[in-house]
């Protein structure tokens, strides 16, 4: 028997009971409905998948290189960022209509494992797979090693919400500076920019064949399990990685600030493929520097006040004998 309660607690247990099926009898609506939006645009990603599986299967001889499979490819990519956009939403929403629960937050993670964990591990994997196939290889061909690194991932996002779910402490403004351990969506973000670098057009007149050695694509698929793993133990670490939705809506911000803000908008319209691919690995770059200064000059990653962990989701108190403190929605990288 798991966590007995002492004998002076066992009335109270119906009472928690009741209290909680109380609290099920409404559920808010539209916050849950954005965040199975969130749900929804990860699984219709992994059907995308399976949809070019199929068409690769129909006979195509190399599906890989065949622009529909490409495009597919590239929209299952995009849906895990529409997914996102979400994923930012049903927190906002749910603060602003006074309807952040505990319910909520469960869905929130249970949503984010598929659509973050899941989708993007599956996207991967199959992608890999594609180009380690004979006779246009980039990859050799090591089915089990791929399946080992997708799944590595993907556990490693589970324990990543999992563990937020426990140590979220409650609604301190100082816990939504920083991130302990790389966001889910963050970790997506990188898996889903590369893969749709990889699936972008090559052409003359694209920016990146001009600026980009020509085998950067060959080089990013091969090193693509390893990043799912490096991503996958990033998201379990501990290394701080600052929270941009809380740094671009924080007071003000300098005349540069903005002007770089309008430059990257710019790049970003001209070819956003190489701008998200460069931005994430840029993110995930700065958190790990930041790590190890931090490391290295005061012995420890976070700073001296830095509060509980935020993977987004609406907090939730492991204190059954207390009510819950008031969810503080979902702070994610967006």
């Amino acid at each position: 028997m798991r966590n007995p309660l002492p004998l002076g607690e066992l009335g109270t247990a119906p009472v928690r009971r009741r209290r909680r099926l109380r609290d099920l009898r409404h559920v808010p609506i539209l916050p849950s409905m954005i965040t199975l939006g969130n749900l929804f645009f990860g699984f219709l990603a992994m059907a995308k998948v399976a949809d070019a599986v199929m068409l690769s299967a129909a006979g195509q001889p190399h599906p890989v290189f065949g622009p529909e499979v490409v495009h597919i490819f590239e929209v299952a990519a995009l849906l895990v960022f529409l997914a996102m956009v979400f994923d930012a939403l049903d927190g906002t929403v749910a603060r602003l209509t006074n309807q952040a629960t505990p319910f909520g937050a469960q869905l929130d993670s249970l949503s984010d494992v598929v659509t973050f964990g899941v989708a993007p591990a599956y996207l991967t994997k199959v992608l890999i797979e594609f180009h380690s196939r004979e006779p246009l290889a980039w990859l050799p061909y090591q089915p089990r090693l791929y399946y080992f690194c997708a799944a590595v991932y993907a556990l490693c996002a589970a324990m990543r919400l999992a563990r937020f779910n426990v140590e979220s402490s409650g609604p301190s403004p100082e816990d939504h500076k920083e991130f302990k351990g790389l966001p889910s969506p963050a970790a997506a973000a990188v898996v889903c920019a590369l893969v749709a670098f990889v699936c972008a057009p090559a052409g003359p007149q694209e920016l990146s064949s001009a600026l980009l050695p020509p085998d950067t694509k060959r080089h990013i698929v091969q090193a693509l399990p390893a990043v799912l793993v490096v991503l996958g133990l990033l998201m379990v670490s501990r290394f701080p990685f600052p929270h941009l939705i809380a740094t671009l809506t924080a007071g003000r911000h300098s005349f540069p600030f903005l002007a770089t803000l309008v430059v990257l908008v710019g790049l970003a319209a001209i070819e956003w493929q190489v701008t998200l691919a460069a931005l994430t690995v840029l993110y995930v770059a700065y958190g790990l520097g930041l790590g190890a200064v931090r490391l290295l000059t005061t012995g420890r990653f976070q700073r001296a006040s830095a509060g509980a962990d935020d993977d987004g989701g609406e907090a939730d108190d492991d204190d059954d004998d207390a009510p819950p403190p008031a969810p503080i929605g979902r702070a994610r990288l967006n």
